[in-house]
């Protein structure tokens, strides 16, 4: 195991430490990476993060700075929904899609994605080039229920009445402070430019000037989170089957690697922020706390400390594979039905106590039993993944080779639908 040395204090008591660039070239980044070893590939490590130069700016000028910002928010063409909005414990209702109608009050898509956000105009709710306050089209949008509380806002079901179209919304209070603020604006901004099977979709948003909170609307996966499925197999007296792990693991890991070639860290990664789809299609959400990778070594503490790695925990400068890690300790949890680094597998240590853990203890392993046997590619993807050395701990990259990702991905997404289906005892 590589000695970790113990971070230097924080300038404030209570304060992490931020590393503060005074330039930065994106278009020519240090050269920082390092080789693979196994396949000859390089494997970027994080650039030096661009500083806003609005930090000192006052409530007043952020505010500006967040519409303009909204304004230059962008989304697809077209939008792609297979299945109608479905809660997770009740049929499934008509969806009729986001398409254009000869109804004033349908919801349409404008042919240029160049600048998109949604507008009332003459009646009907349409997407068009700039984010008007909410109270002019928030008849239109019908709020169904709450689905729970982000890293950085609540999430909520809603549905668009001249469509019955249903989709997430992520409601997200903006603040006086500077950090909060620059963290929403990084929000907006990642939410705009990824665009992948793995990575939960963006429409558009708006903003409400009274409450001062911005409203994201985004794609409403109707299993819920991978978080919610293992406890409800857990309260049947079951478990989650390697079958899905090794599909989870696929996903997410292509999932990171997207994320990773956008130049993104997703900081968060955990049960509860891998969202599934009603077609078994599993996503990464949640981007409230990710971080560009904008010529920057990453120097901030943000996430969940219970699925944080070590390097996090402590402080220090740290890589993609610091996603790695949180990505073998949610395995860990959906297999052995329990979170791994807990006494009772739910009382989450404080981030002391788990790092002592974590750098003092042996880390607990995927053992077969008289239950169940998991394949060696299992045991070996959680290994590596659970390395305590971050700078030895595999890249995504690297992962994608992985025994267990090829053969997940001969596993057909039906499989998946099939098991989330049972899970909510769906009948269609």
């Amino acid at each position: 195991m590589a000695s970790i040395i113990p971070p230097k204090r924080p300038v404030r008591a209570g304060m992490p430490k931020l590393v503060m660039p005074t330039s930065v070239t994106p278009d020519a980044p240090e050269d920082t990476s390092r080789i693979d070893s196994t396949t000859g590939e390089t494997d970027a490590t994080i650039m030096p993060r661009a500083v806003p130069s609005q930090l000192g700016l006052g409530l007043e000028a952020q505010m500006d700075e967040l519409k303009r910002m909204l304004d230059d928010m962008k989304t697809p063409a077209s939008v792609s929904y297979e299945y109608g909005g479905v809660d997770m414990q009740v049929q499934a209702s008509g969806d009729s899609g986001m398409t254009s109608s000869s109804n004033s009050s349908s919801w349409h898509m404008p042919q240029d994605p160049s600048s998109v956000s949604f507008m009332r105009s003459n009646s009907s709710l349409e997407l068009e080039s700039s984010i008007p306050p909410a109270s002019e089209h928030a008849n239109d949008i019908e709020v169904l229920a709450s689905l729970g509380e982000g890293a950085s806002g609540e999430v909520k079901k809603a549905r668009i009445k001249s469509t019955g179209k249903i989709i997430a919304q992520k409601v997200i209070p903006t603040s006086p402070d500077p950090m909060i603020h620059r963290q929403l604006l990084r929000e907006l901004n990642v939410n705009k430019s990824c665009k992948s099977e793995y990575i939960v979709n963006y429409y558009g948003a708006f903003f409400e000037p009274e409450t001062a909170s911005i409203t994201i609307c985004m794609e409403f996966c109707e299993a819920g989170s991978m978080d919610s499925i293992y406890r409800r197999v857990k309260a049947r007296g079951g478990r989650v089957g390697e079958k899905v792990l090794a599909k989870l693991a696929e996903s997410i890991i292509k999932g990171l690697e997207y994320l990773h070639q956008c130049r993104i860290i997703h900081r968060d990664v955990k049960p509860s922020n891998i969202l599934v789809r009603r077609d078994g299609q599993m996503k990464l959400c949640d981007f409230g706390v990710s971080g560009e990778l904008i010529d920057s070594v990453a120097g901030t503490f943000t996430g969940t400390a219970t699925y944080m790695a070590p390097e996090r925990i402590m402080g220090h400068s740290y890589t993609i594979t610091s996603d790695v890690w949180s990505v073998g300790v949610t395995i860990l949890e959906l297999a052995l039905n329990r979170y791994p680094f807990s006494e009772d597998g739910e009382t989450p240590m404080g981030p002391i106590d788990l790092l002592s853990y974590l750098l003092g203890s042996p880390l607990p392993t995927l053992e077969s039993n008289d239950q169940i046997r998991w394949s060696r590619s299992l045991r070996d993807f959680v290994d590596r993944c659970l390395e305590r050395d971050g700078t030895k701990r595999d890249s995504p990259r690297m992962l994608l080779q992985h025994p267990l990702v090829r053969r997940a991905e001969m596993i057909p997404n039906s499989d998946m639908a099939r098991f989330v289906a049972s899970v909510w005892n769906w009948t269609s």
